[in-house]
């Protein structure tokens, strides 16, 4: 909601906003759906854009479940963008965000990296040392949920799995050492293999 670009902003102020948050909260809370069902993410930019702050937009502690960032590493995939490491990307909204909670599990619902670091040809290399990185920042900073945007944006490689870079073959797909080593680790919780749409109530909720 902290960006300039979105509908749901352009037009409408924080109160509004927040206004319209609690409203569609209560009424779906009213409807008999609990938390084991449904769990709330207010989830904001890594960084302001426009002229209001994250803050601005808080819906307050009893009306959200989670908070959430969303972040990308950009690199040199345009001319306002440029190469960052994790914790230049994350710090600074996490340290705001457990300022309005300290309570709330923190989840990453989209983030993803470039591999051009420097002008427009992929370093596999590089793109293996910020996942590394990453995946090290997402445990030491007990973040709870981490959604990979693994899908290719104009002129931006994104992708860590089933793109057209990479430095191993997993799964007959190009792939990127780094993520699978990461997600083979024993820091991640694996899903039920026998369902693996379904999770605990406290998984559900970050309580773990």
């Amino acid at each position: 909601m902290n960006g300039n670009w979105y509908s749901w902003s352009i037009g409408s102020t924080p109160n509004d906003y927040v206004l319209a948050w609690r409203h569609t909260y209560n009424i779906l809370l009213n409807t008999g759906i609990d938390s084991t069902r449904l769990q709330w993410v207010w989830s904001v930019n890594r960084k302001d854009y426009g002229q209001y702050t994250a803050e601005e937009y808080w819906v307050g502690e009893n009306y959200t479940h989670w908070l959430g960032i969303n972040g990308f590493n950009g690199g040199s995939s345009a001319n306002w963008s440029k190469w960052e490491w994790p914790n230049e990307i994350f710090d600074n909204m996490m340290g705001r965000l457990h300022k309005l909670s300290s309570t709330k599990p923190i989840s990453l619902n989209a983030y993803a990296t470039v591999g051009v670091r420097t002008g427009n040809t992929t370093d596999v290399q590089s793109k293996n040392e910020w996942l590394r990185q990453m995946c090290n920042y997402v445990n030491n900073n007990k973040i709870k949920m981490a959604s990979y945007n693994n899908v290719d944006g104009p002129n931006q490689d994104n992708m860590v799995f089933g793109g057209t870079h990479g430095d191993v073959i997993w799964n007959n797909f190009k792939a990127y050492s780094a993520y699978r080593n990461c997600l083979q680790s024993n820091d991640w919780i694996e899903p039920n293999i026998t369902n693996p749409r379904l999770i605990t109530d406290e998984l559900f909720a970050g309580r773990f």
